[in-house]
């Protein structure tokens, strides 16, 4: 997927973005119809191209699954770190990445400028004891100081969030 596929998104594409991420299965009769409510001027027909579109440009890469408060919390923690000074600090971080990534509570690793080093943030799930703790305790002697926080996410925009992926 390019750039240009992502700078080509008009309103009534991010809208057909934002309903499916809602929910995937809505059908695009629906979503036509909520289109049309916001003075767009679309047809069911019009919103399965735009969607074929979507899916073959890469944008929409598939779909998933998301399961109930059954299954998973919508806890967060927060990580920050901060490194002992060294010369292979890059290193060090792809190695704390690489060991993030392979977690599967975590939701972004972020390298930081200025107090702290790396940003962490983390799903807590229910019969997993800490996650970032655990991170904490396996690089503990290249870790000068970390905060760990609660985190509430409230109003994620997802598709700018998508973006930083580019």
């Amino acid at each position: 997927m390019s750039d240009d596929s992502w700078s080509n998104l008009d309103k009534v594409d991010q809208k057909i973005i934002e309903i499916l991420n809602s929910n995937a299965r809505t059908p695009s009769k629906e979503i036509a119809s909520e289109l049309r409510k916001s003075g767009n001027d679309v047809s069911d027909r019009t919103i399965r191209k735009r969607i074929e579109r979507l899916e073959k440009s890469g944008i929409i890469k598939g779909y998933k699954a998301v399961l109930s408060d059954v299954a998973e919390s919508n806890e967060h923690e927060a990580l920050f770190l901060k490194f002992k000074v060294a010369k292979s600090i890059e290193s060090l971080k792809e190695a704390i990445r690489e060991h993030v990534v392979s977690m599967p509570e975590y939701l972004f690793v972020a390298n930081m400028d200025g107090e702290w080093n790396m940003l962490i943030i983390s799903r807590i799930d229910r019969g997993i004891k800490n996650p970032t703790s655990r991170i904490v305790e396996k690089f503990s002697d290249d870790i000068t100081d970390y905060r760990i926080t609660k985190c509430d996410f409230k109003d994620v925009n997802l598709l700018n969030m998508s973006l930083l992926l580019l």
